[in-house]
């Protein structure tokens, strides 16, 4: 093992031993909109991520996207941005982008451009379509009902609001108890624990089947265990063999 791989090594086992789970915890407060205490228990790990990364070959790009990020986190913690729940979930998004990237350069040297530009567009407000501009993004959801199965589909680009988690409860206490259920997050970008929590509490009355998350939707699900409640599949075909 060269010295370079040895020094990556090394880094990703600080991630995931003492930077990932500070970072869950800071999440977690986000999350729970304690903003100025989620952002002070960020800030010392995506510090030391944004400077390690910095210096490893290969890893620049992880560095400049964590400053954006830091630098983002910096004006909520002042107040220059407000502390809405759309704000909020741009902030939680795009931590998680943090350790996506890093995983990316990691297993091929490569990251999806895409993502990262899509998210610095957004963070430097060039993005105005938060997903919750009218009424009819509010509540963005379509239930396709079988005898057998309900199939909702989340057609928020983003899911964060409460009116959009009552909708989704609502739908939820509406389905037969002999149903199974399967939530398509196809065309959902990114998508709060919170949604994920509200489902796994109807998971002992329905087997539930999630199907079409993005690698945002994917890291929030994993980190937080949702798997121990919520079946994950390839596709509805998959689910409703």
């Amino acid at each position: 093992m060269s010295e370079d791989d040895s020094l990556v090594e090394e880094f990703f086992s600080e991630v995931n031993d003492k930077y990932y789970p500070q970072v869950l915890e800071g999440i977690d407060l986000l999350d729970e909109q304690c903003i100025e205490e989620g952002i002070d228990v960020l800030s010392r790990p995506l510090h030391t991520i944004k400077g390690v990364t910095g210096f490893m070959s290969g890893f620049e790009p992880a560095s400049t996207f964590t400053h954006k990020v830091e630098s983002y986190l910096k004006k909520m913690q002042a107040g220059e941005v407000d502390h809405k729940l759309p704000q909020i979930a741009l902030a939680i998004e795009s931590v998680n982008t943090i350790f996506m990237l890093i995983e990316q350069l990691r297993e091929s040297g490569d990251f999806d451009k895409s993502m990262t530009d899509d998210i610095e567009a957004r963070l430097q407000g060039i993005e105005k379509d938060s997903g919750l501009g009218g009424s009819e993004n509010i509540i963005p959801i379509e239930v396709e009902s079988s005898t057998d199965v309900d199939i909702i589909t989340i057609m928020a680009r983003r899911m964060y609001h409460p009116e959009q988690l009552k909708a989704v409860d609502q739908i939820l206490k509406n389905v037969a108890s002999n149903k199974k259920i399967l939530i398509d997050f196809g065309l959902s970008m990114s998508a709060g624990s919170s949604l994920f929590e509200l489902l796994a509490n109807y998971s002992d009355e329905h087997e539930i089947g999630i199907t079409g998350m993005n690698s945002h939707c994917t890291s929030t699900f994993y980190s937080w265990g949702f798997q121990k409640y919520l079946s994950v599949f390839d596709s509805r075909d998959s689910f409703l063999k």
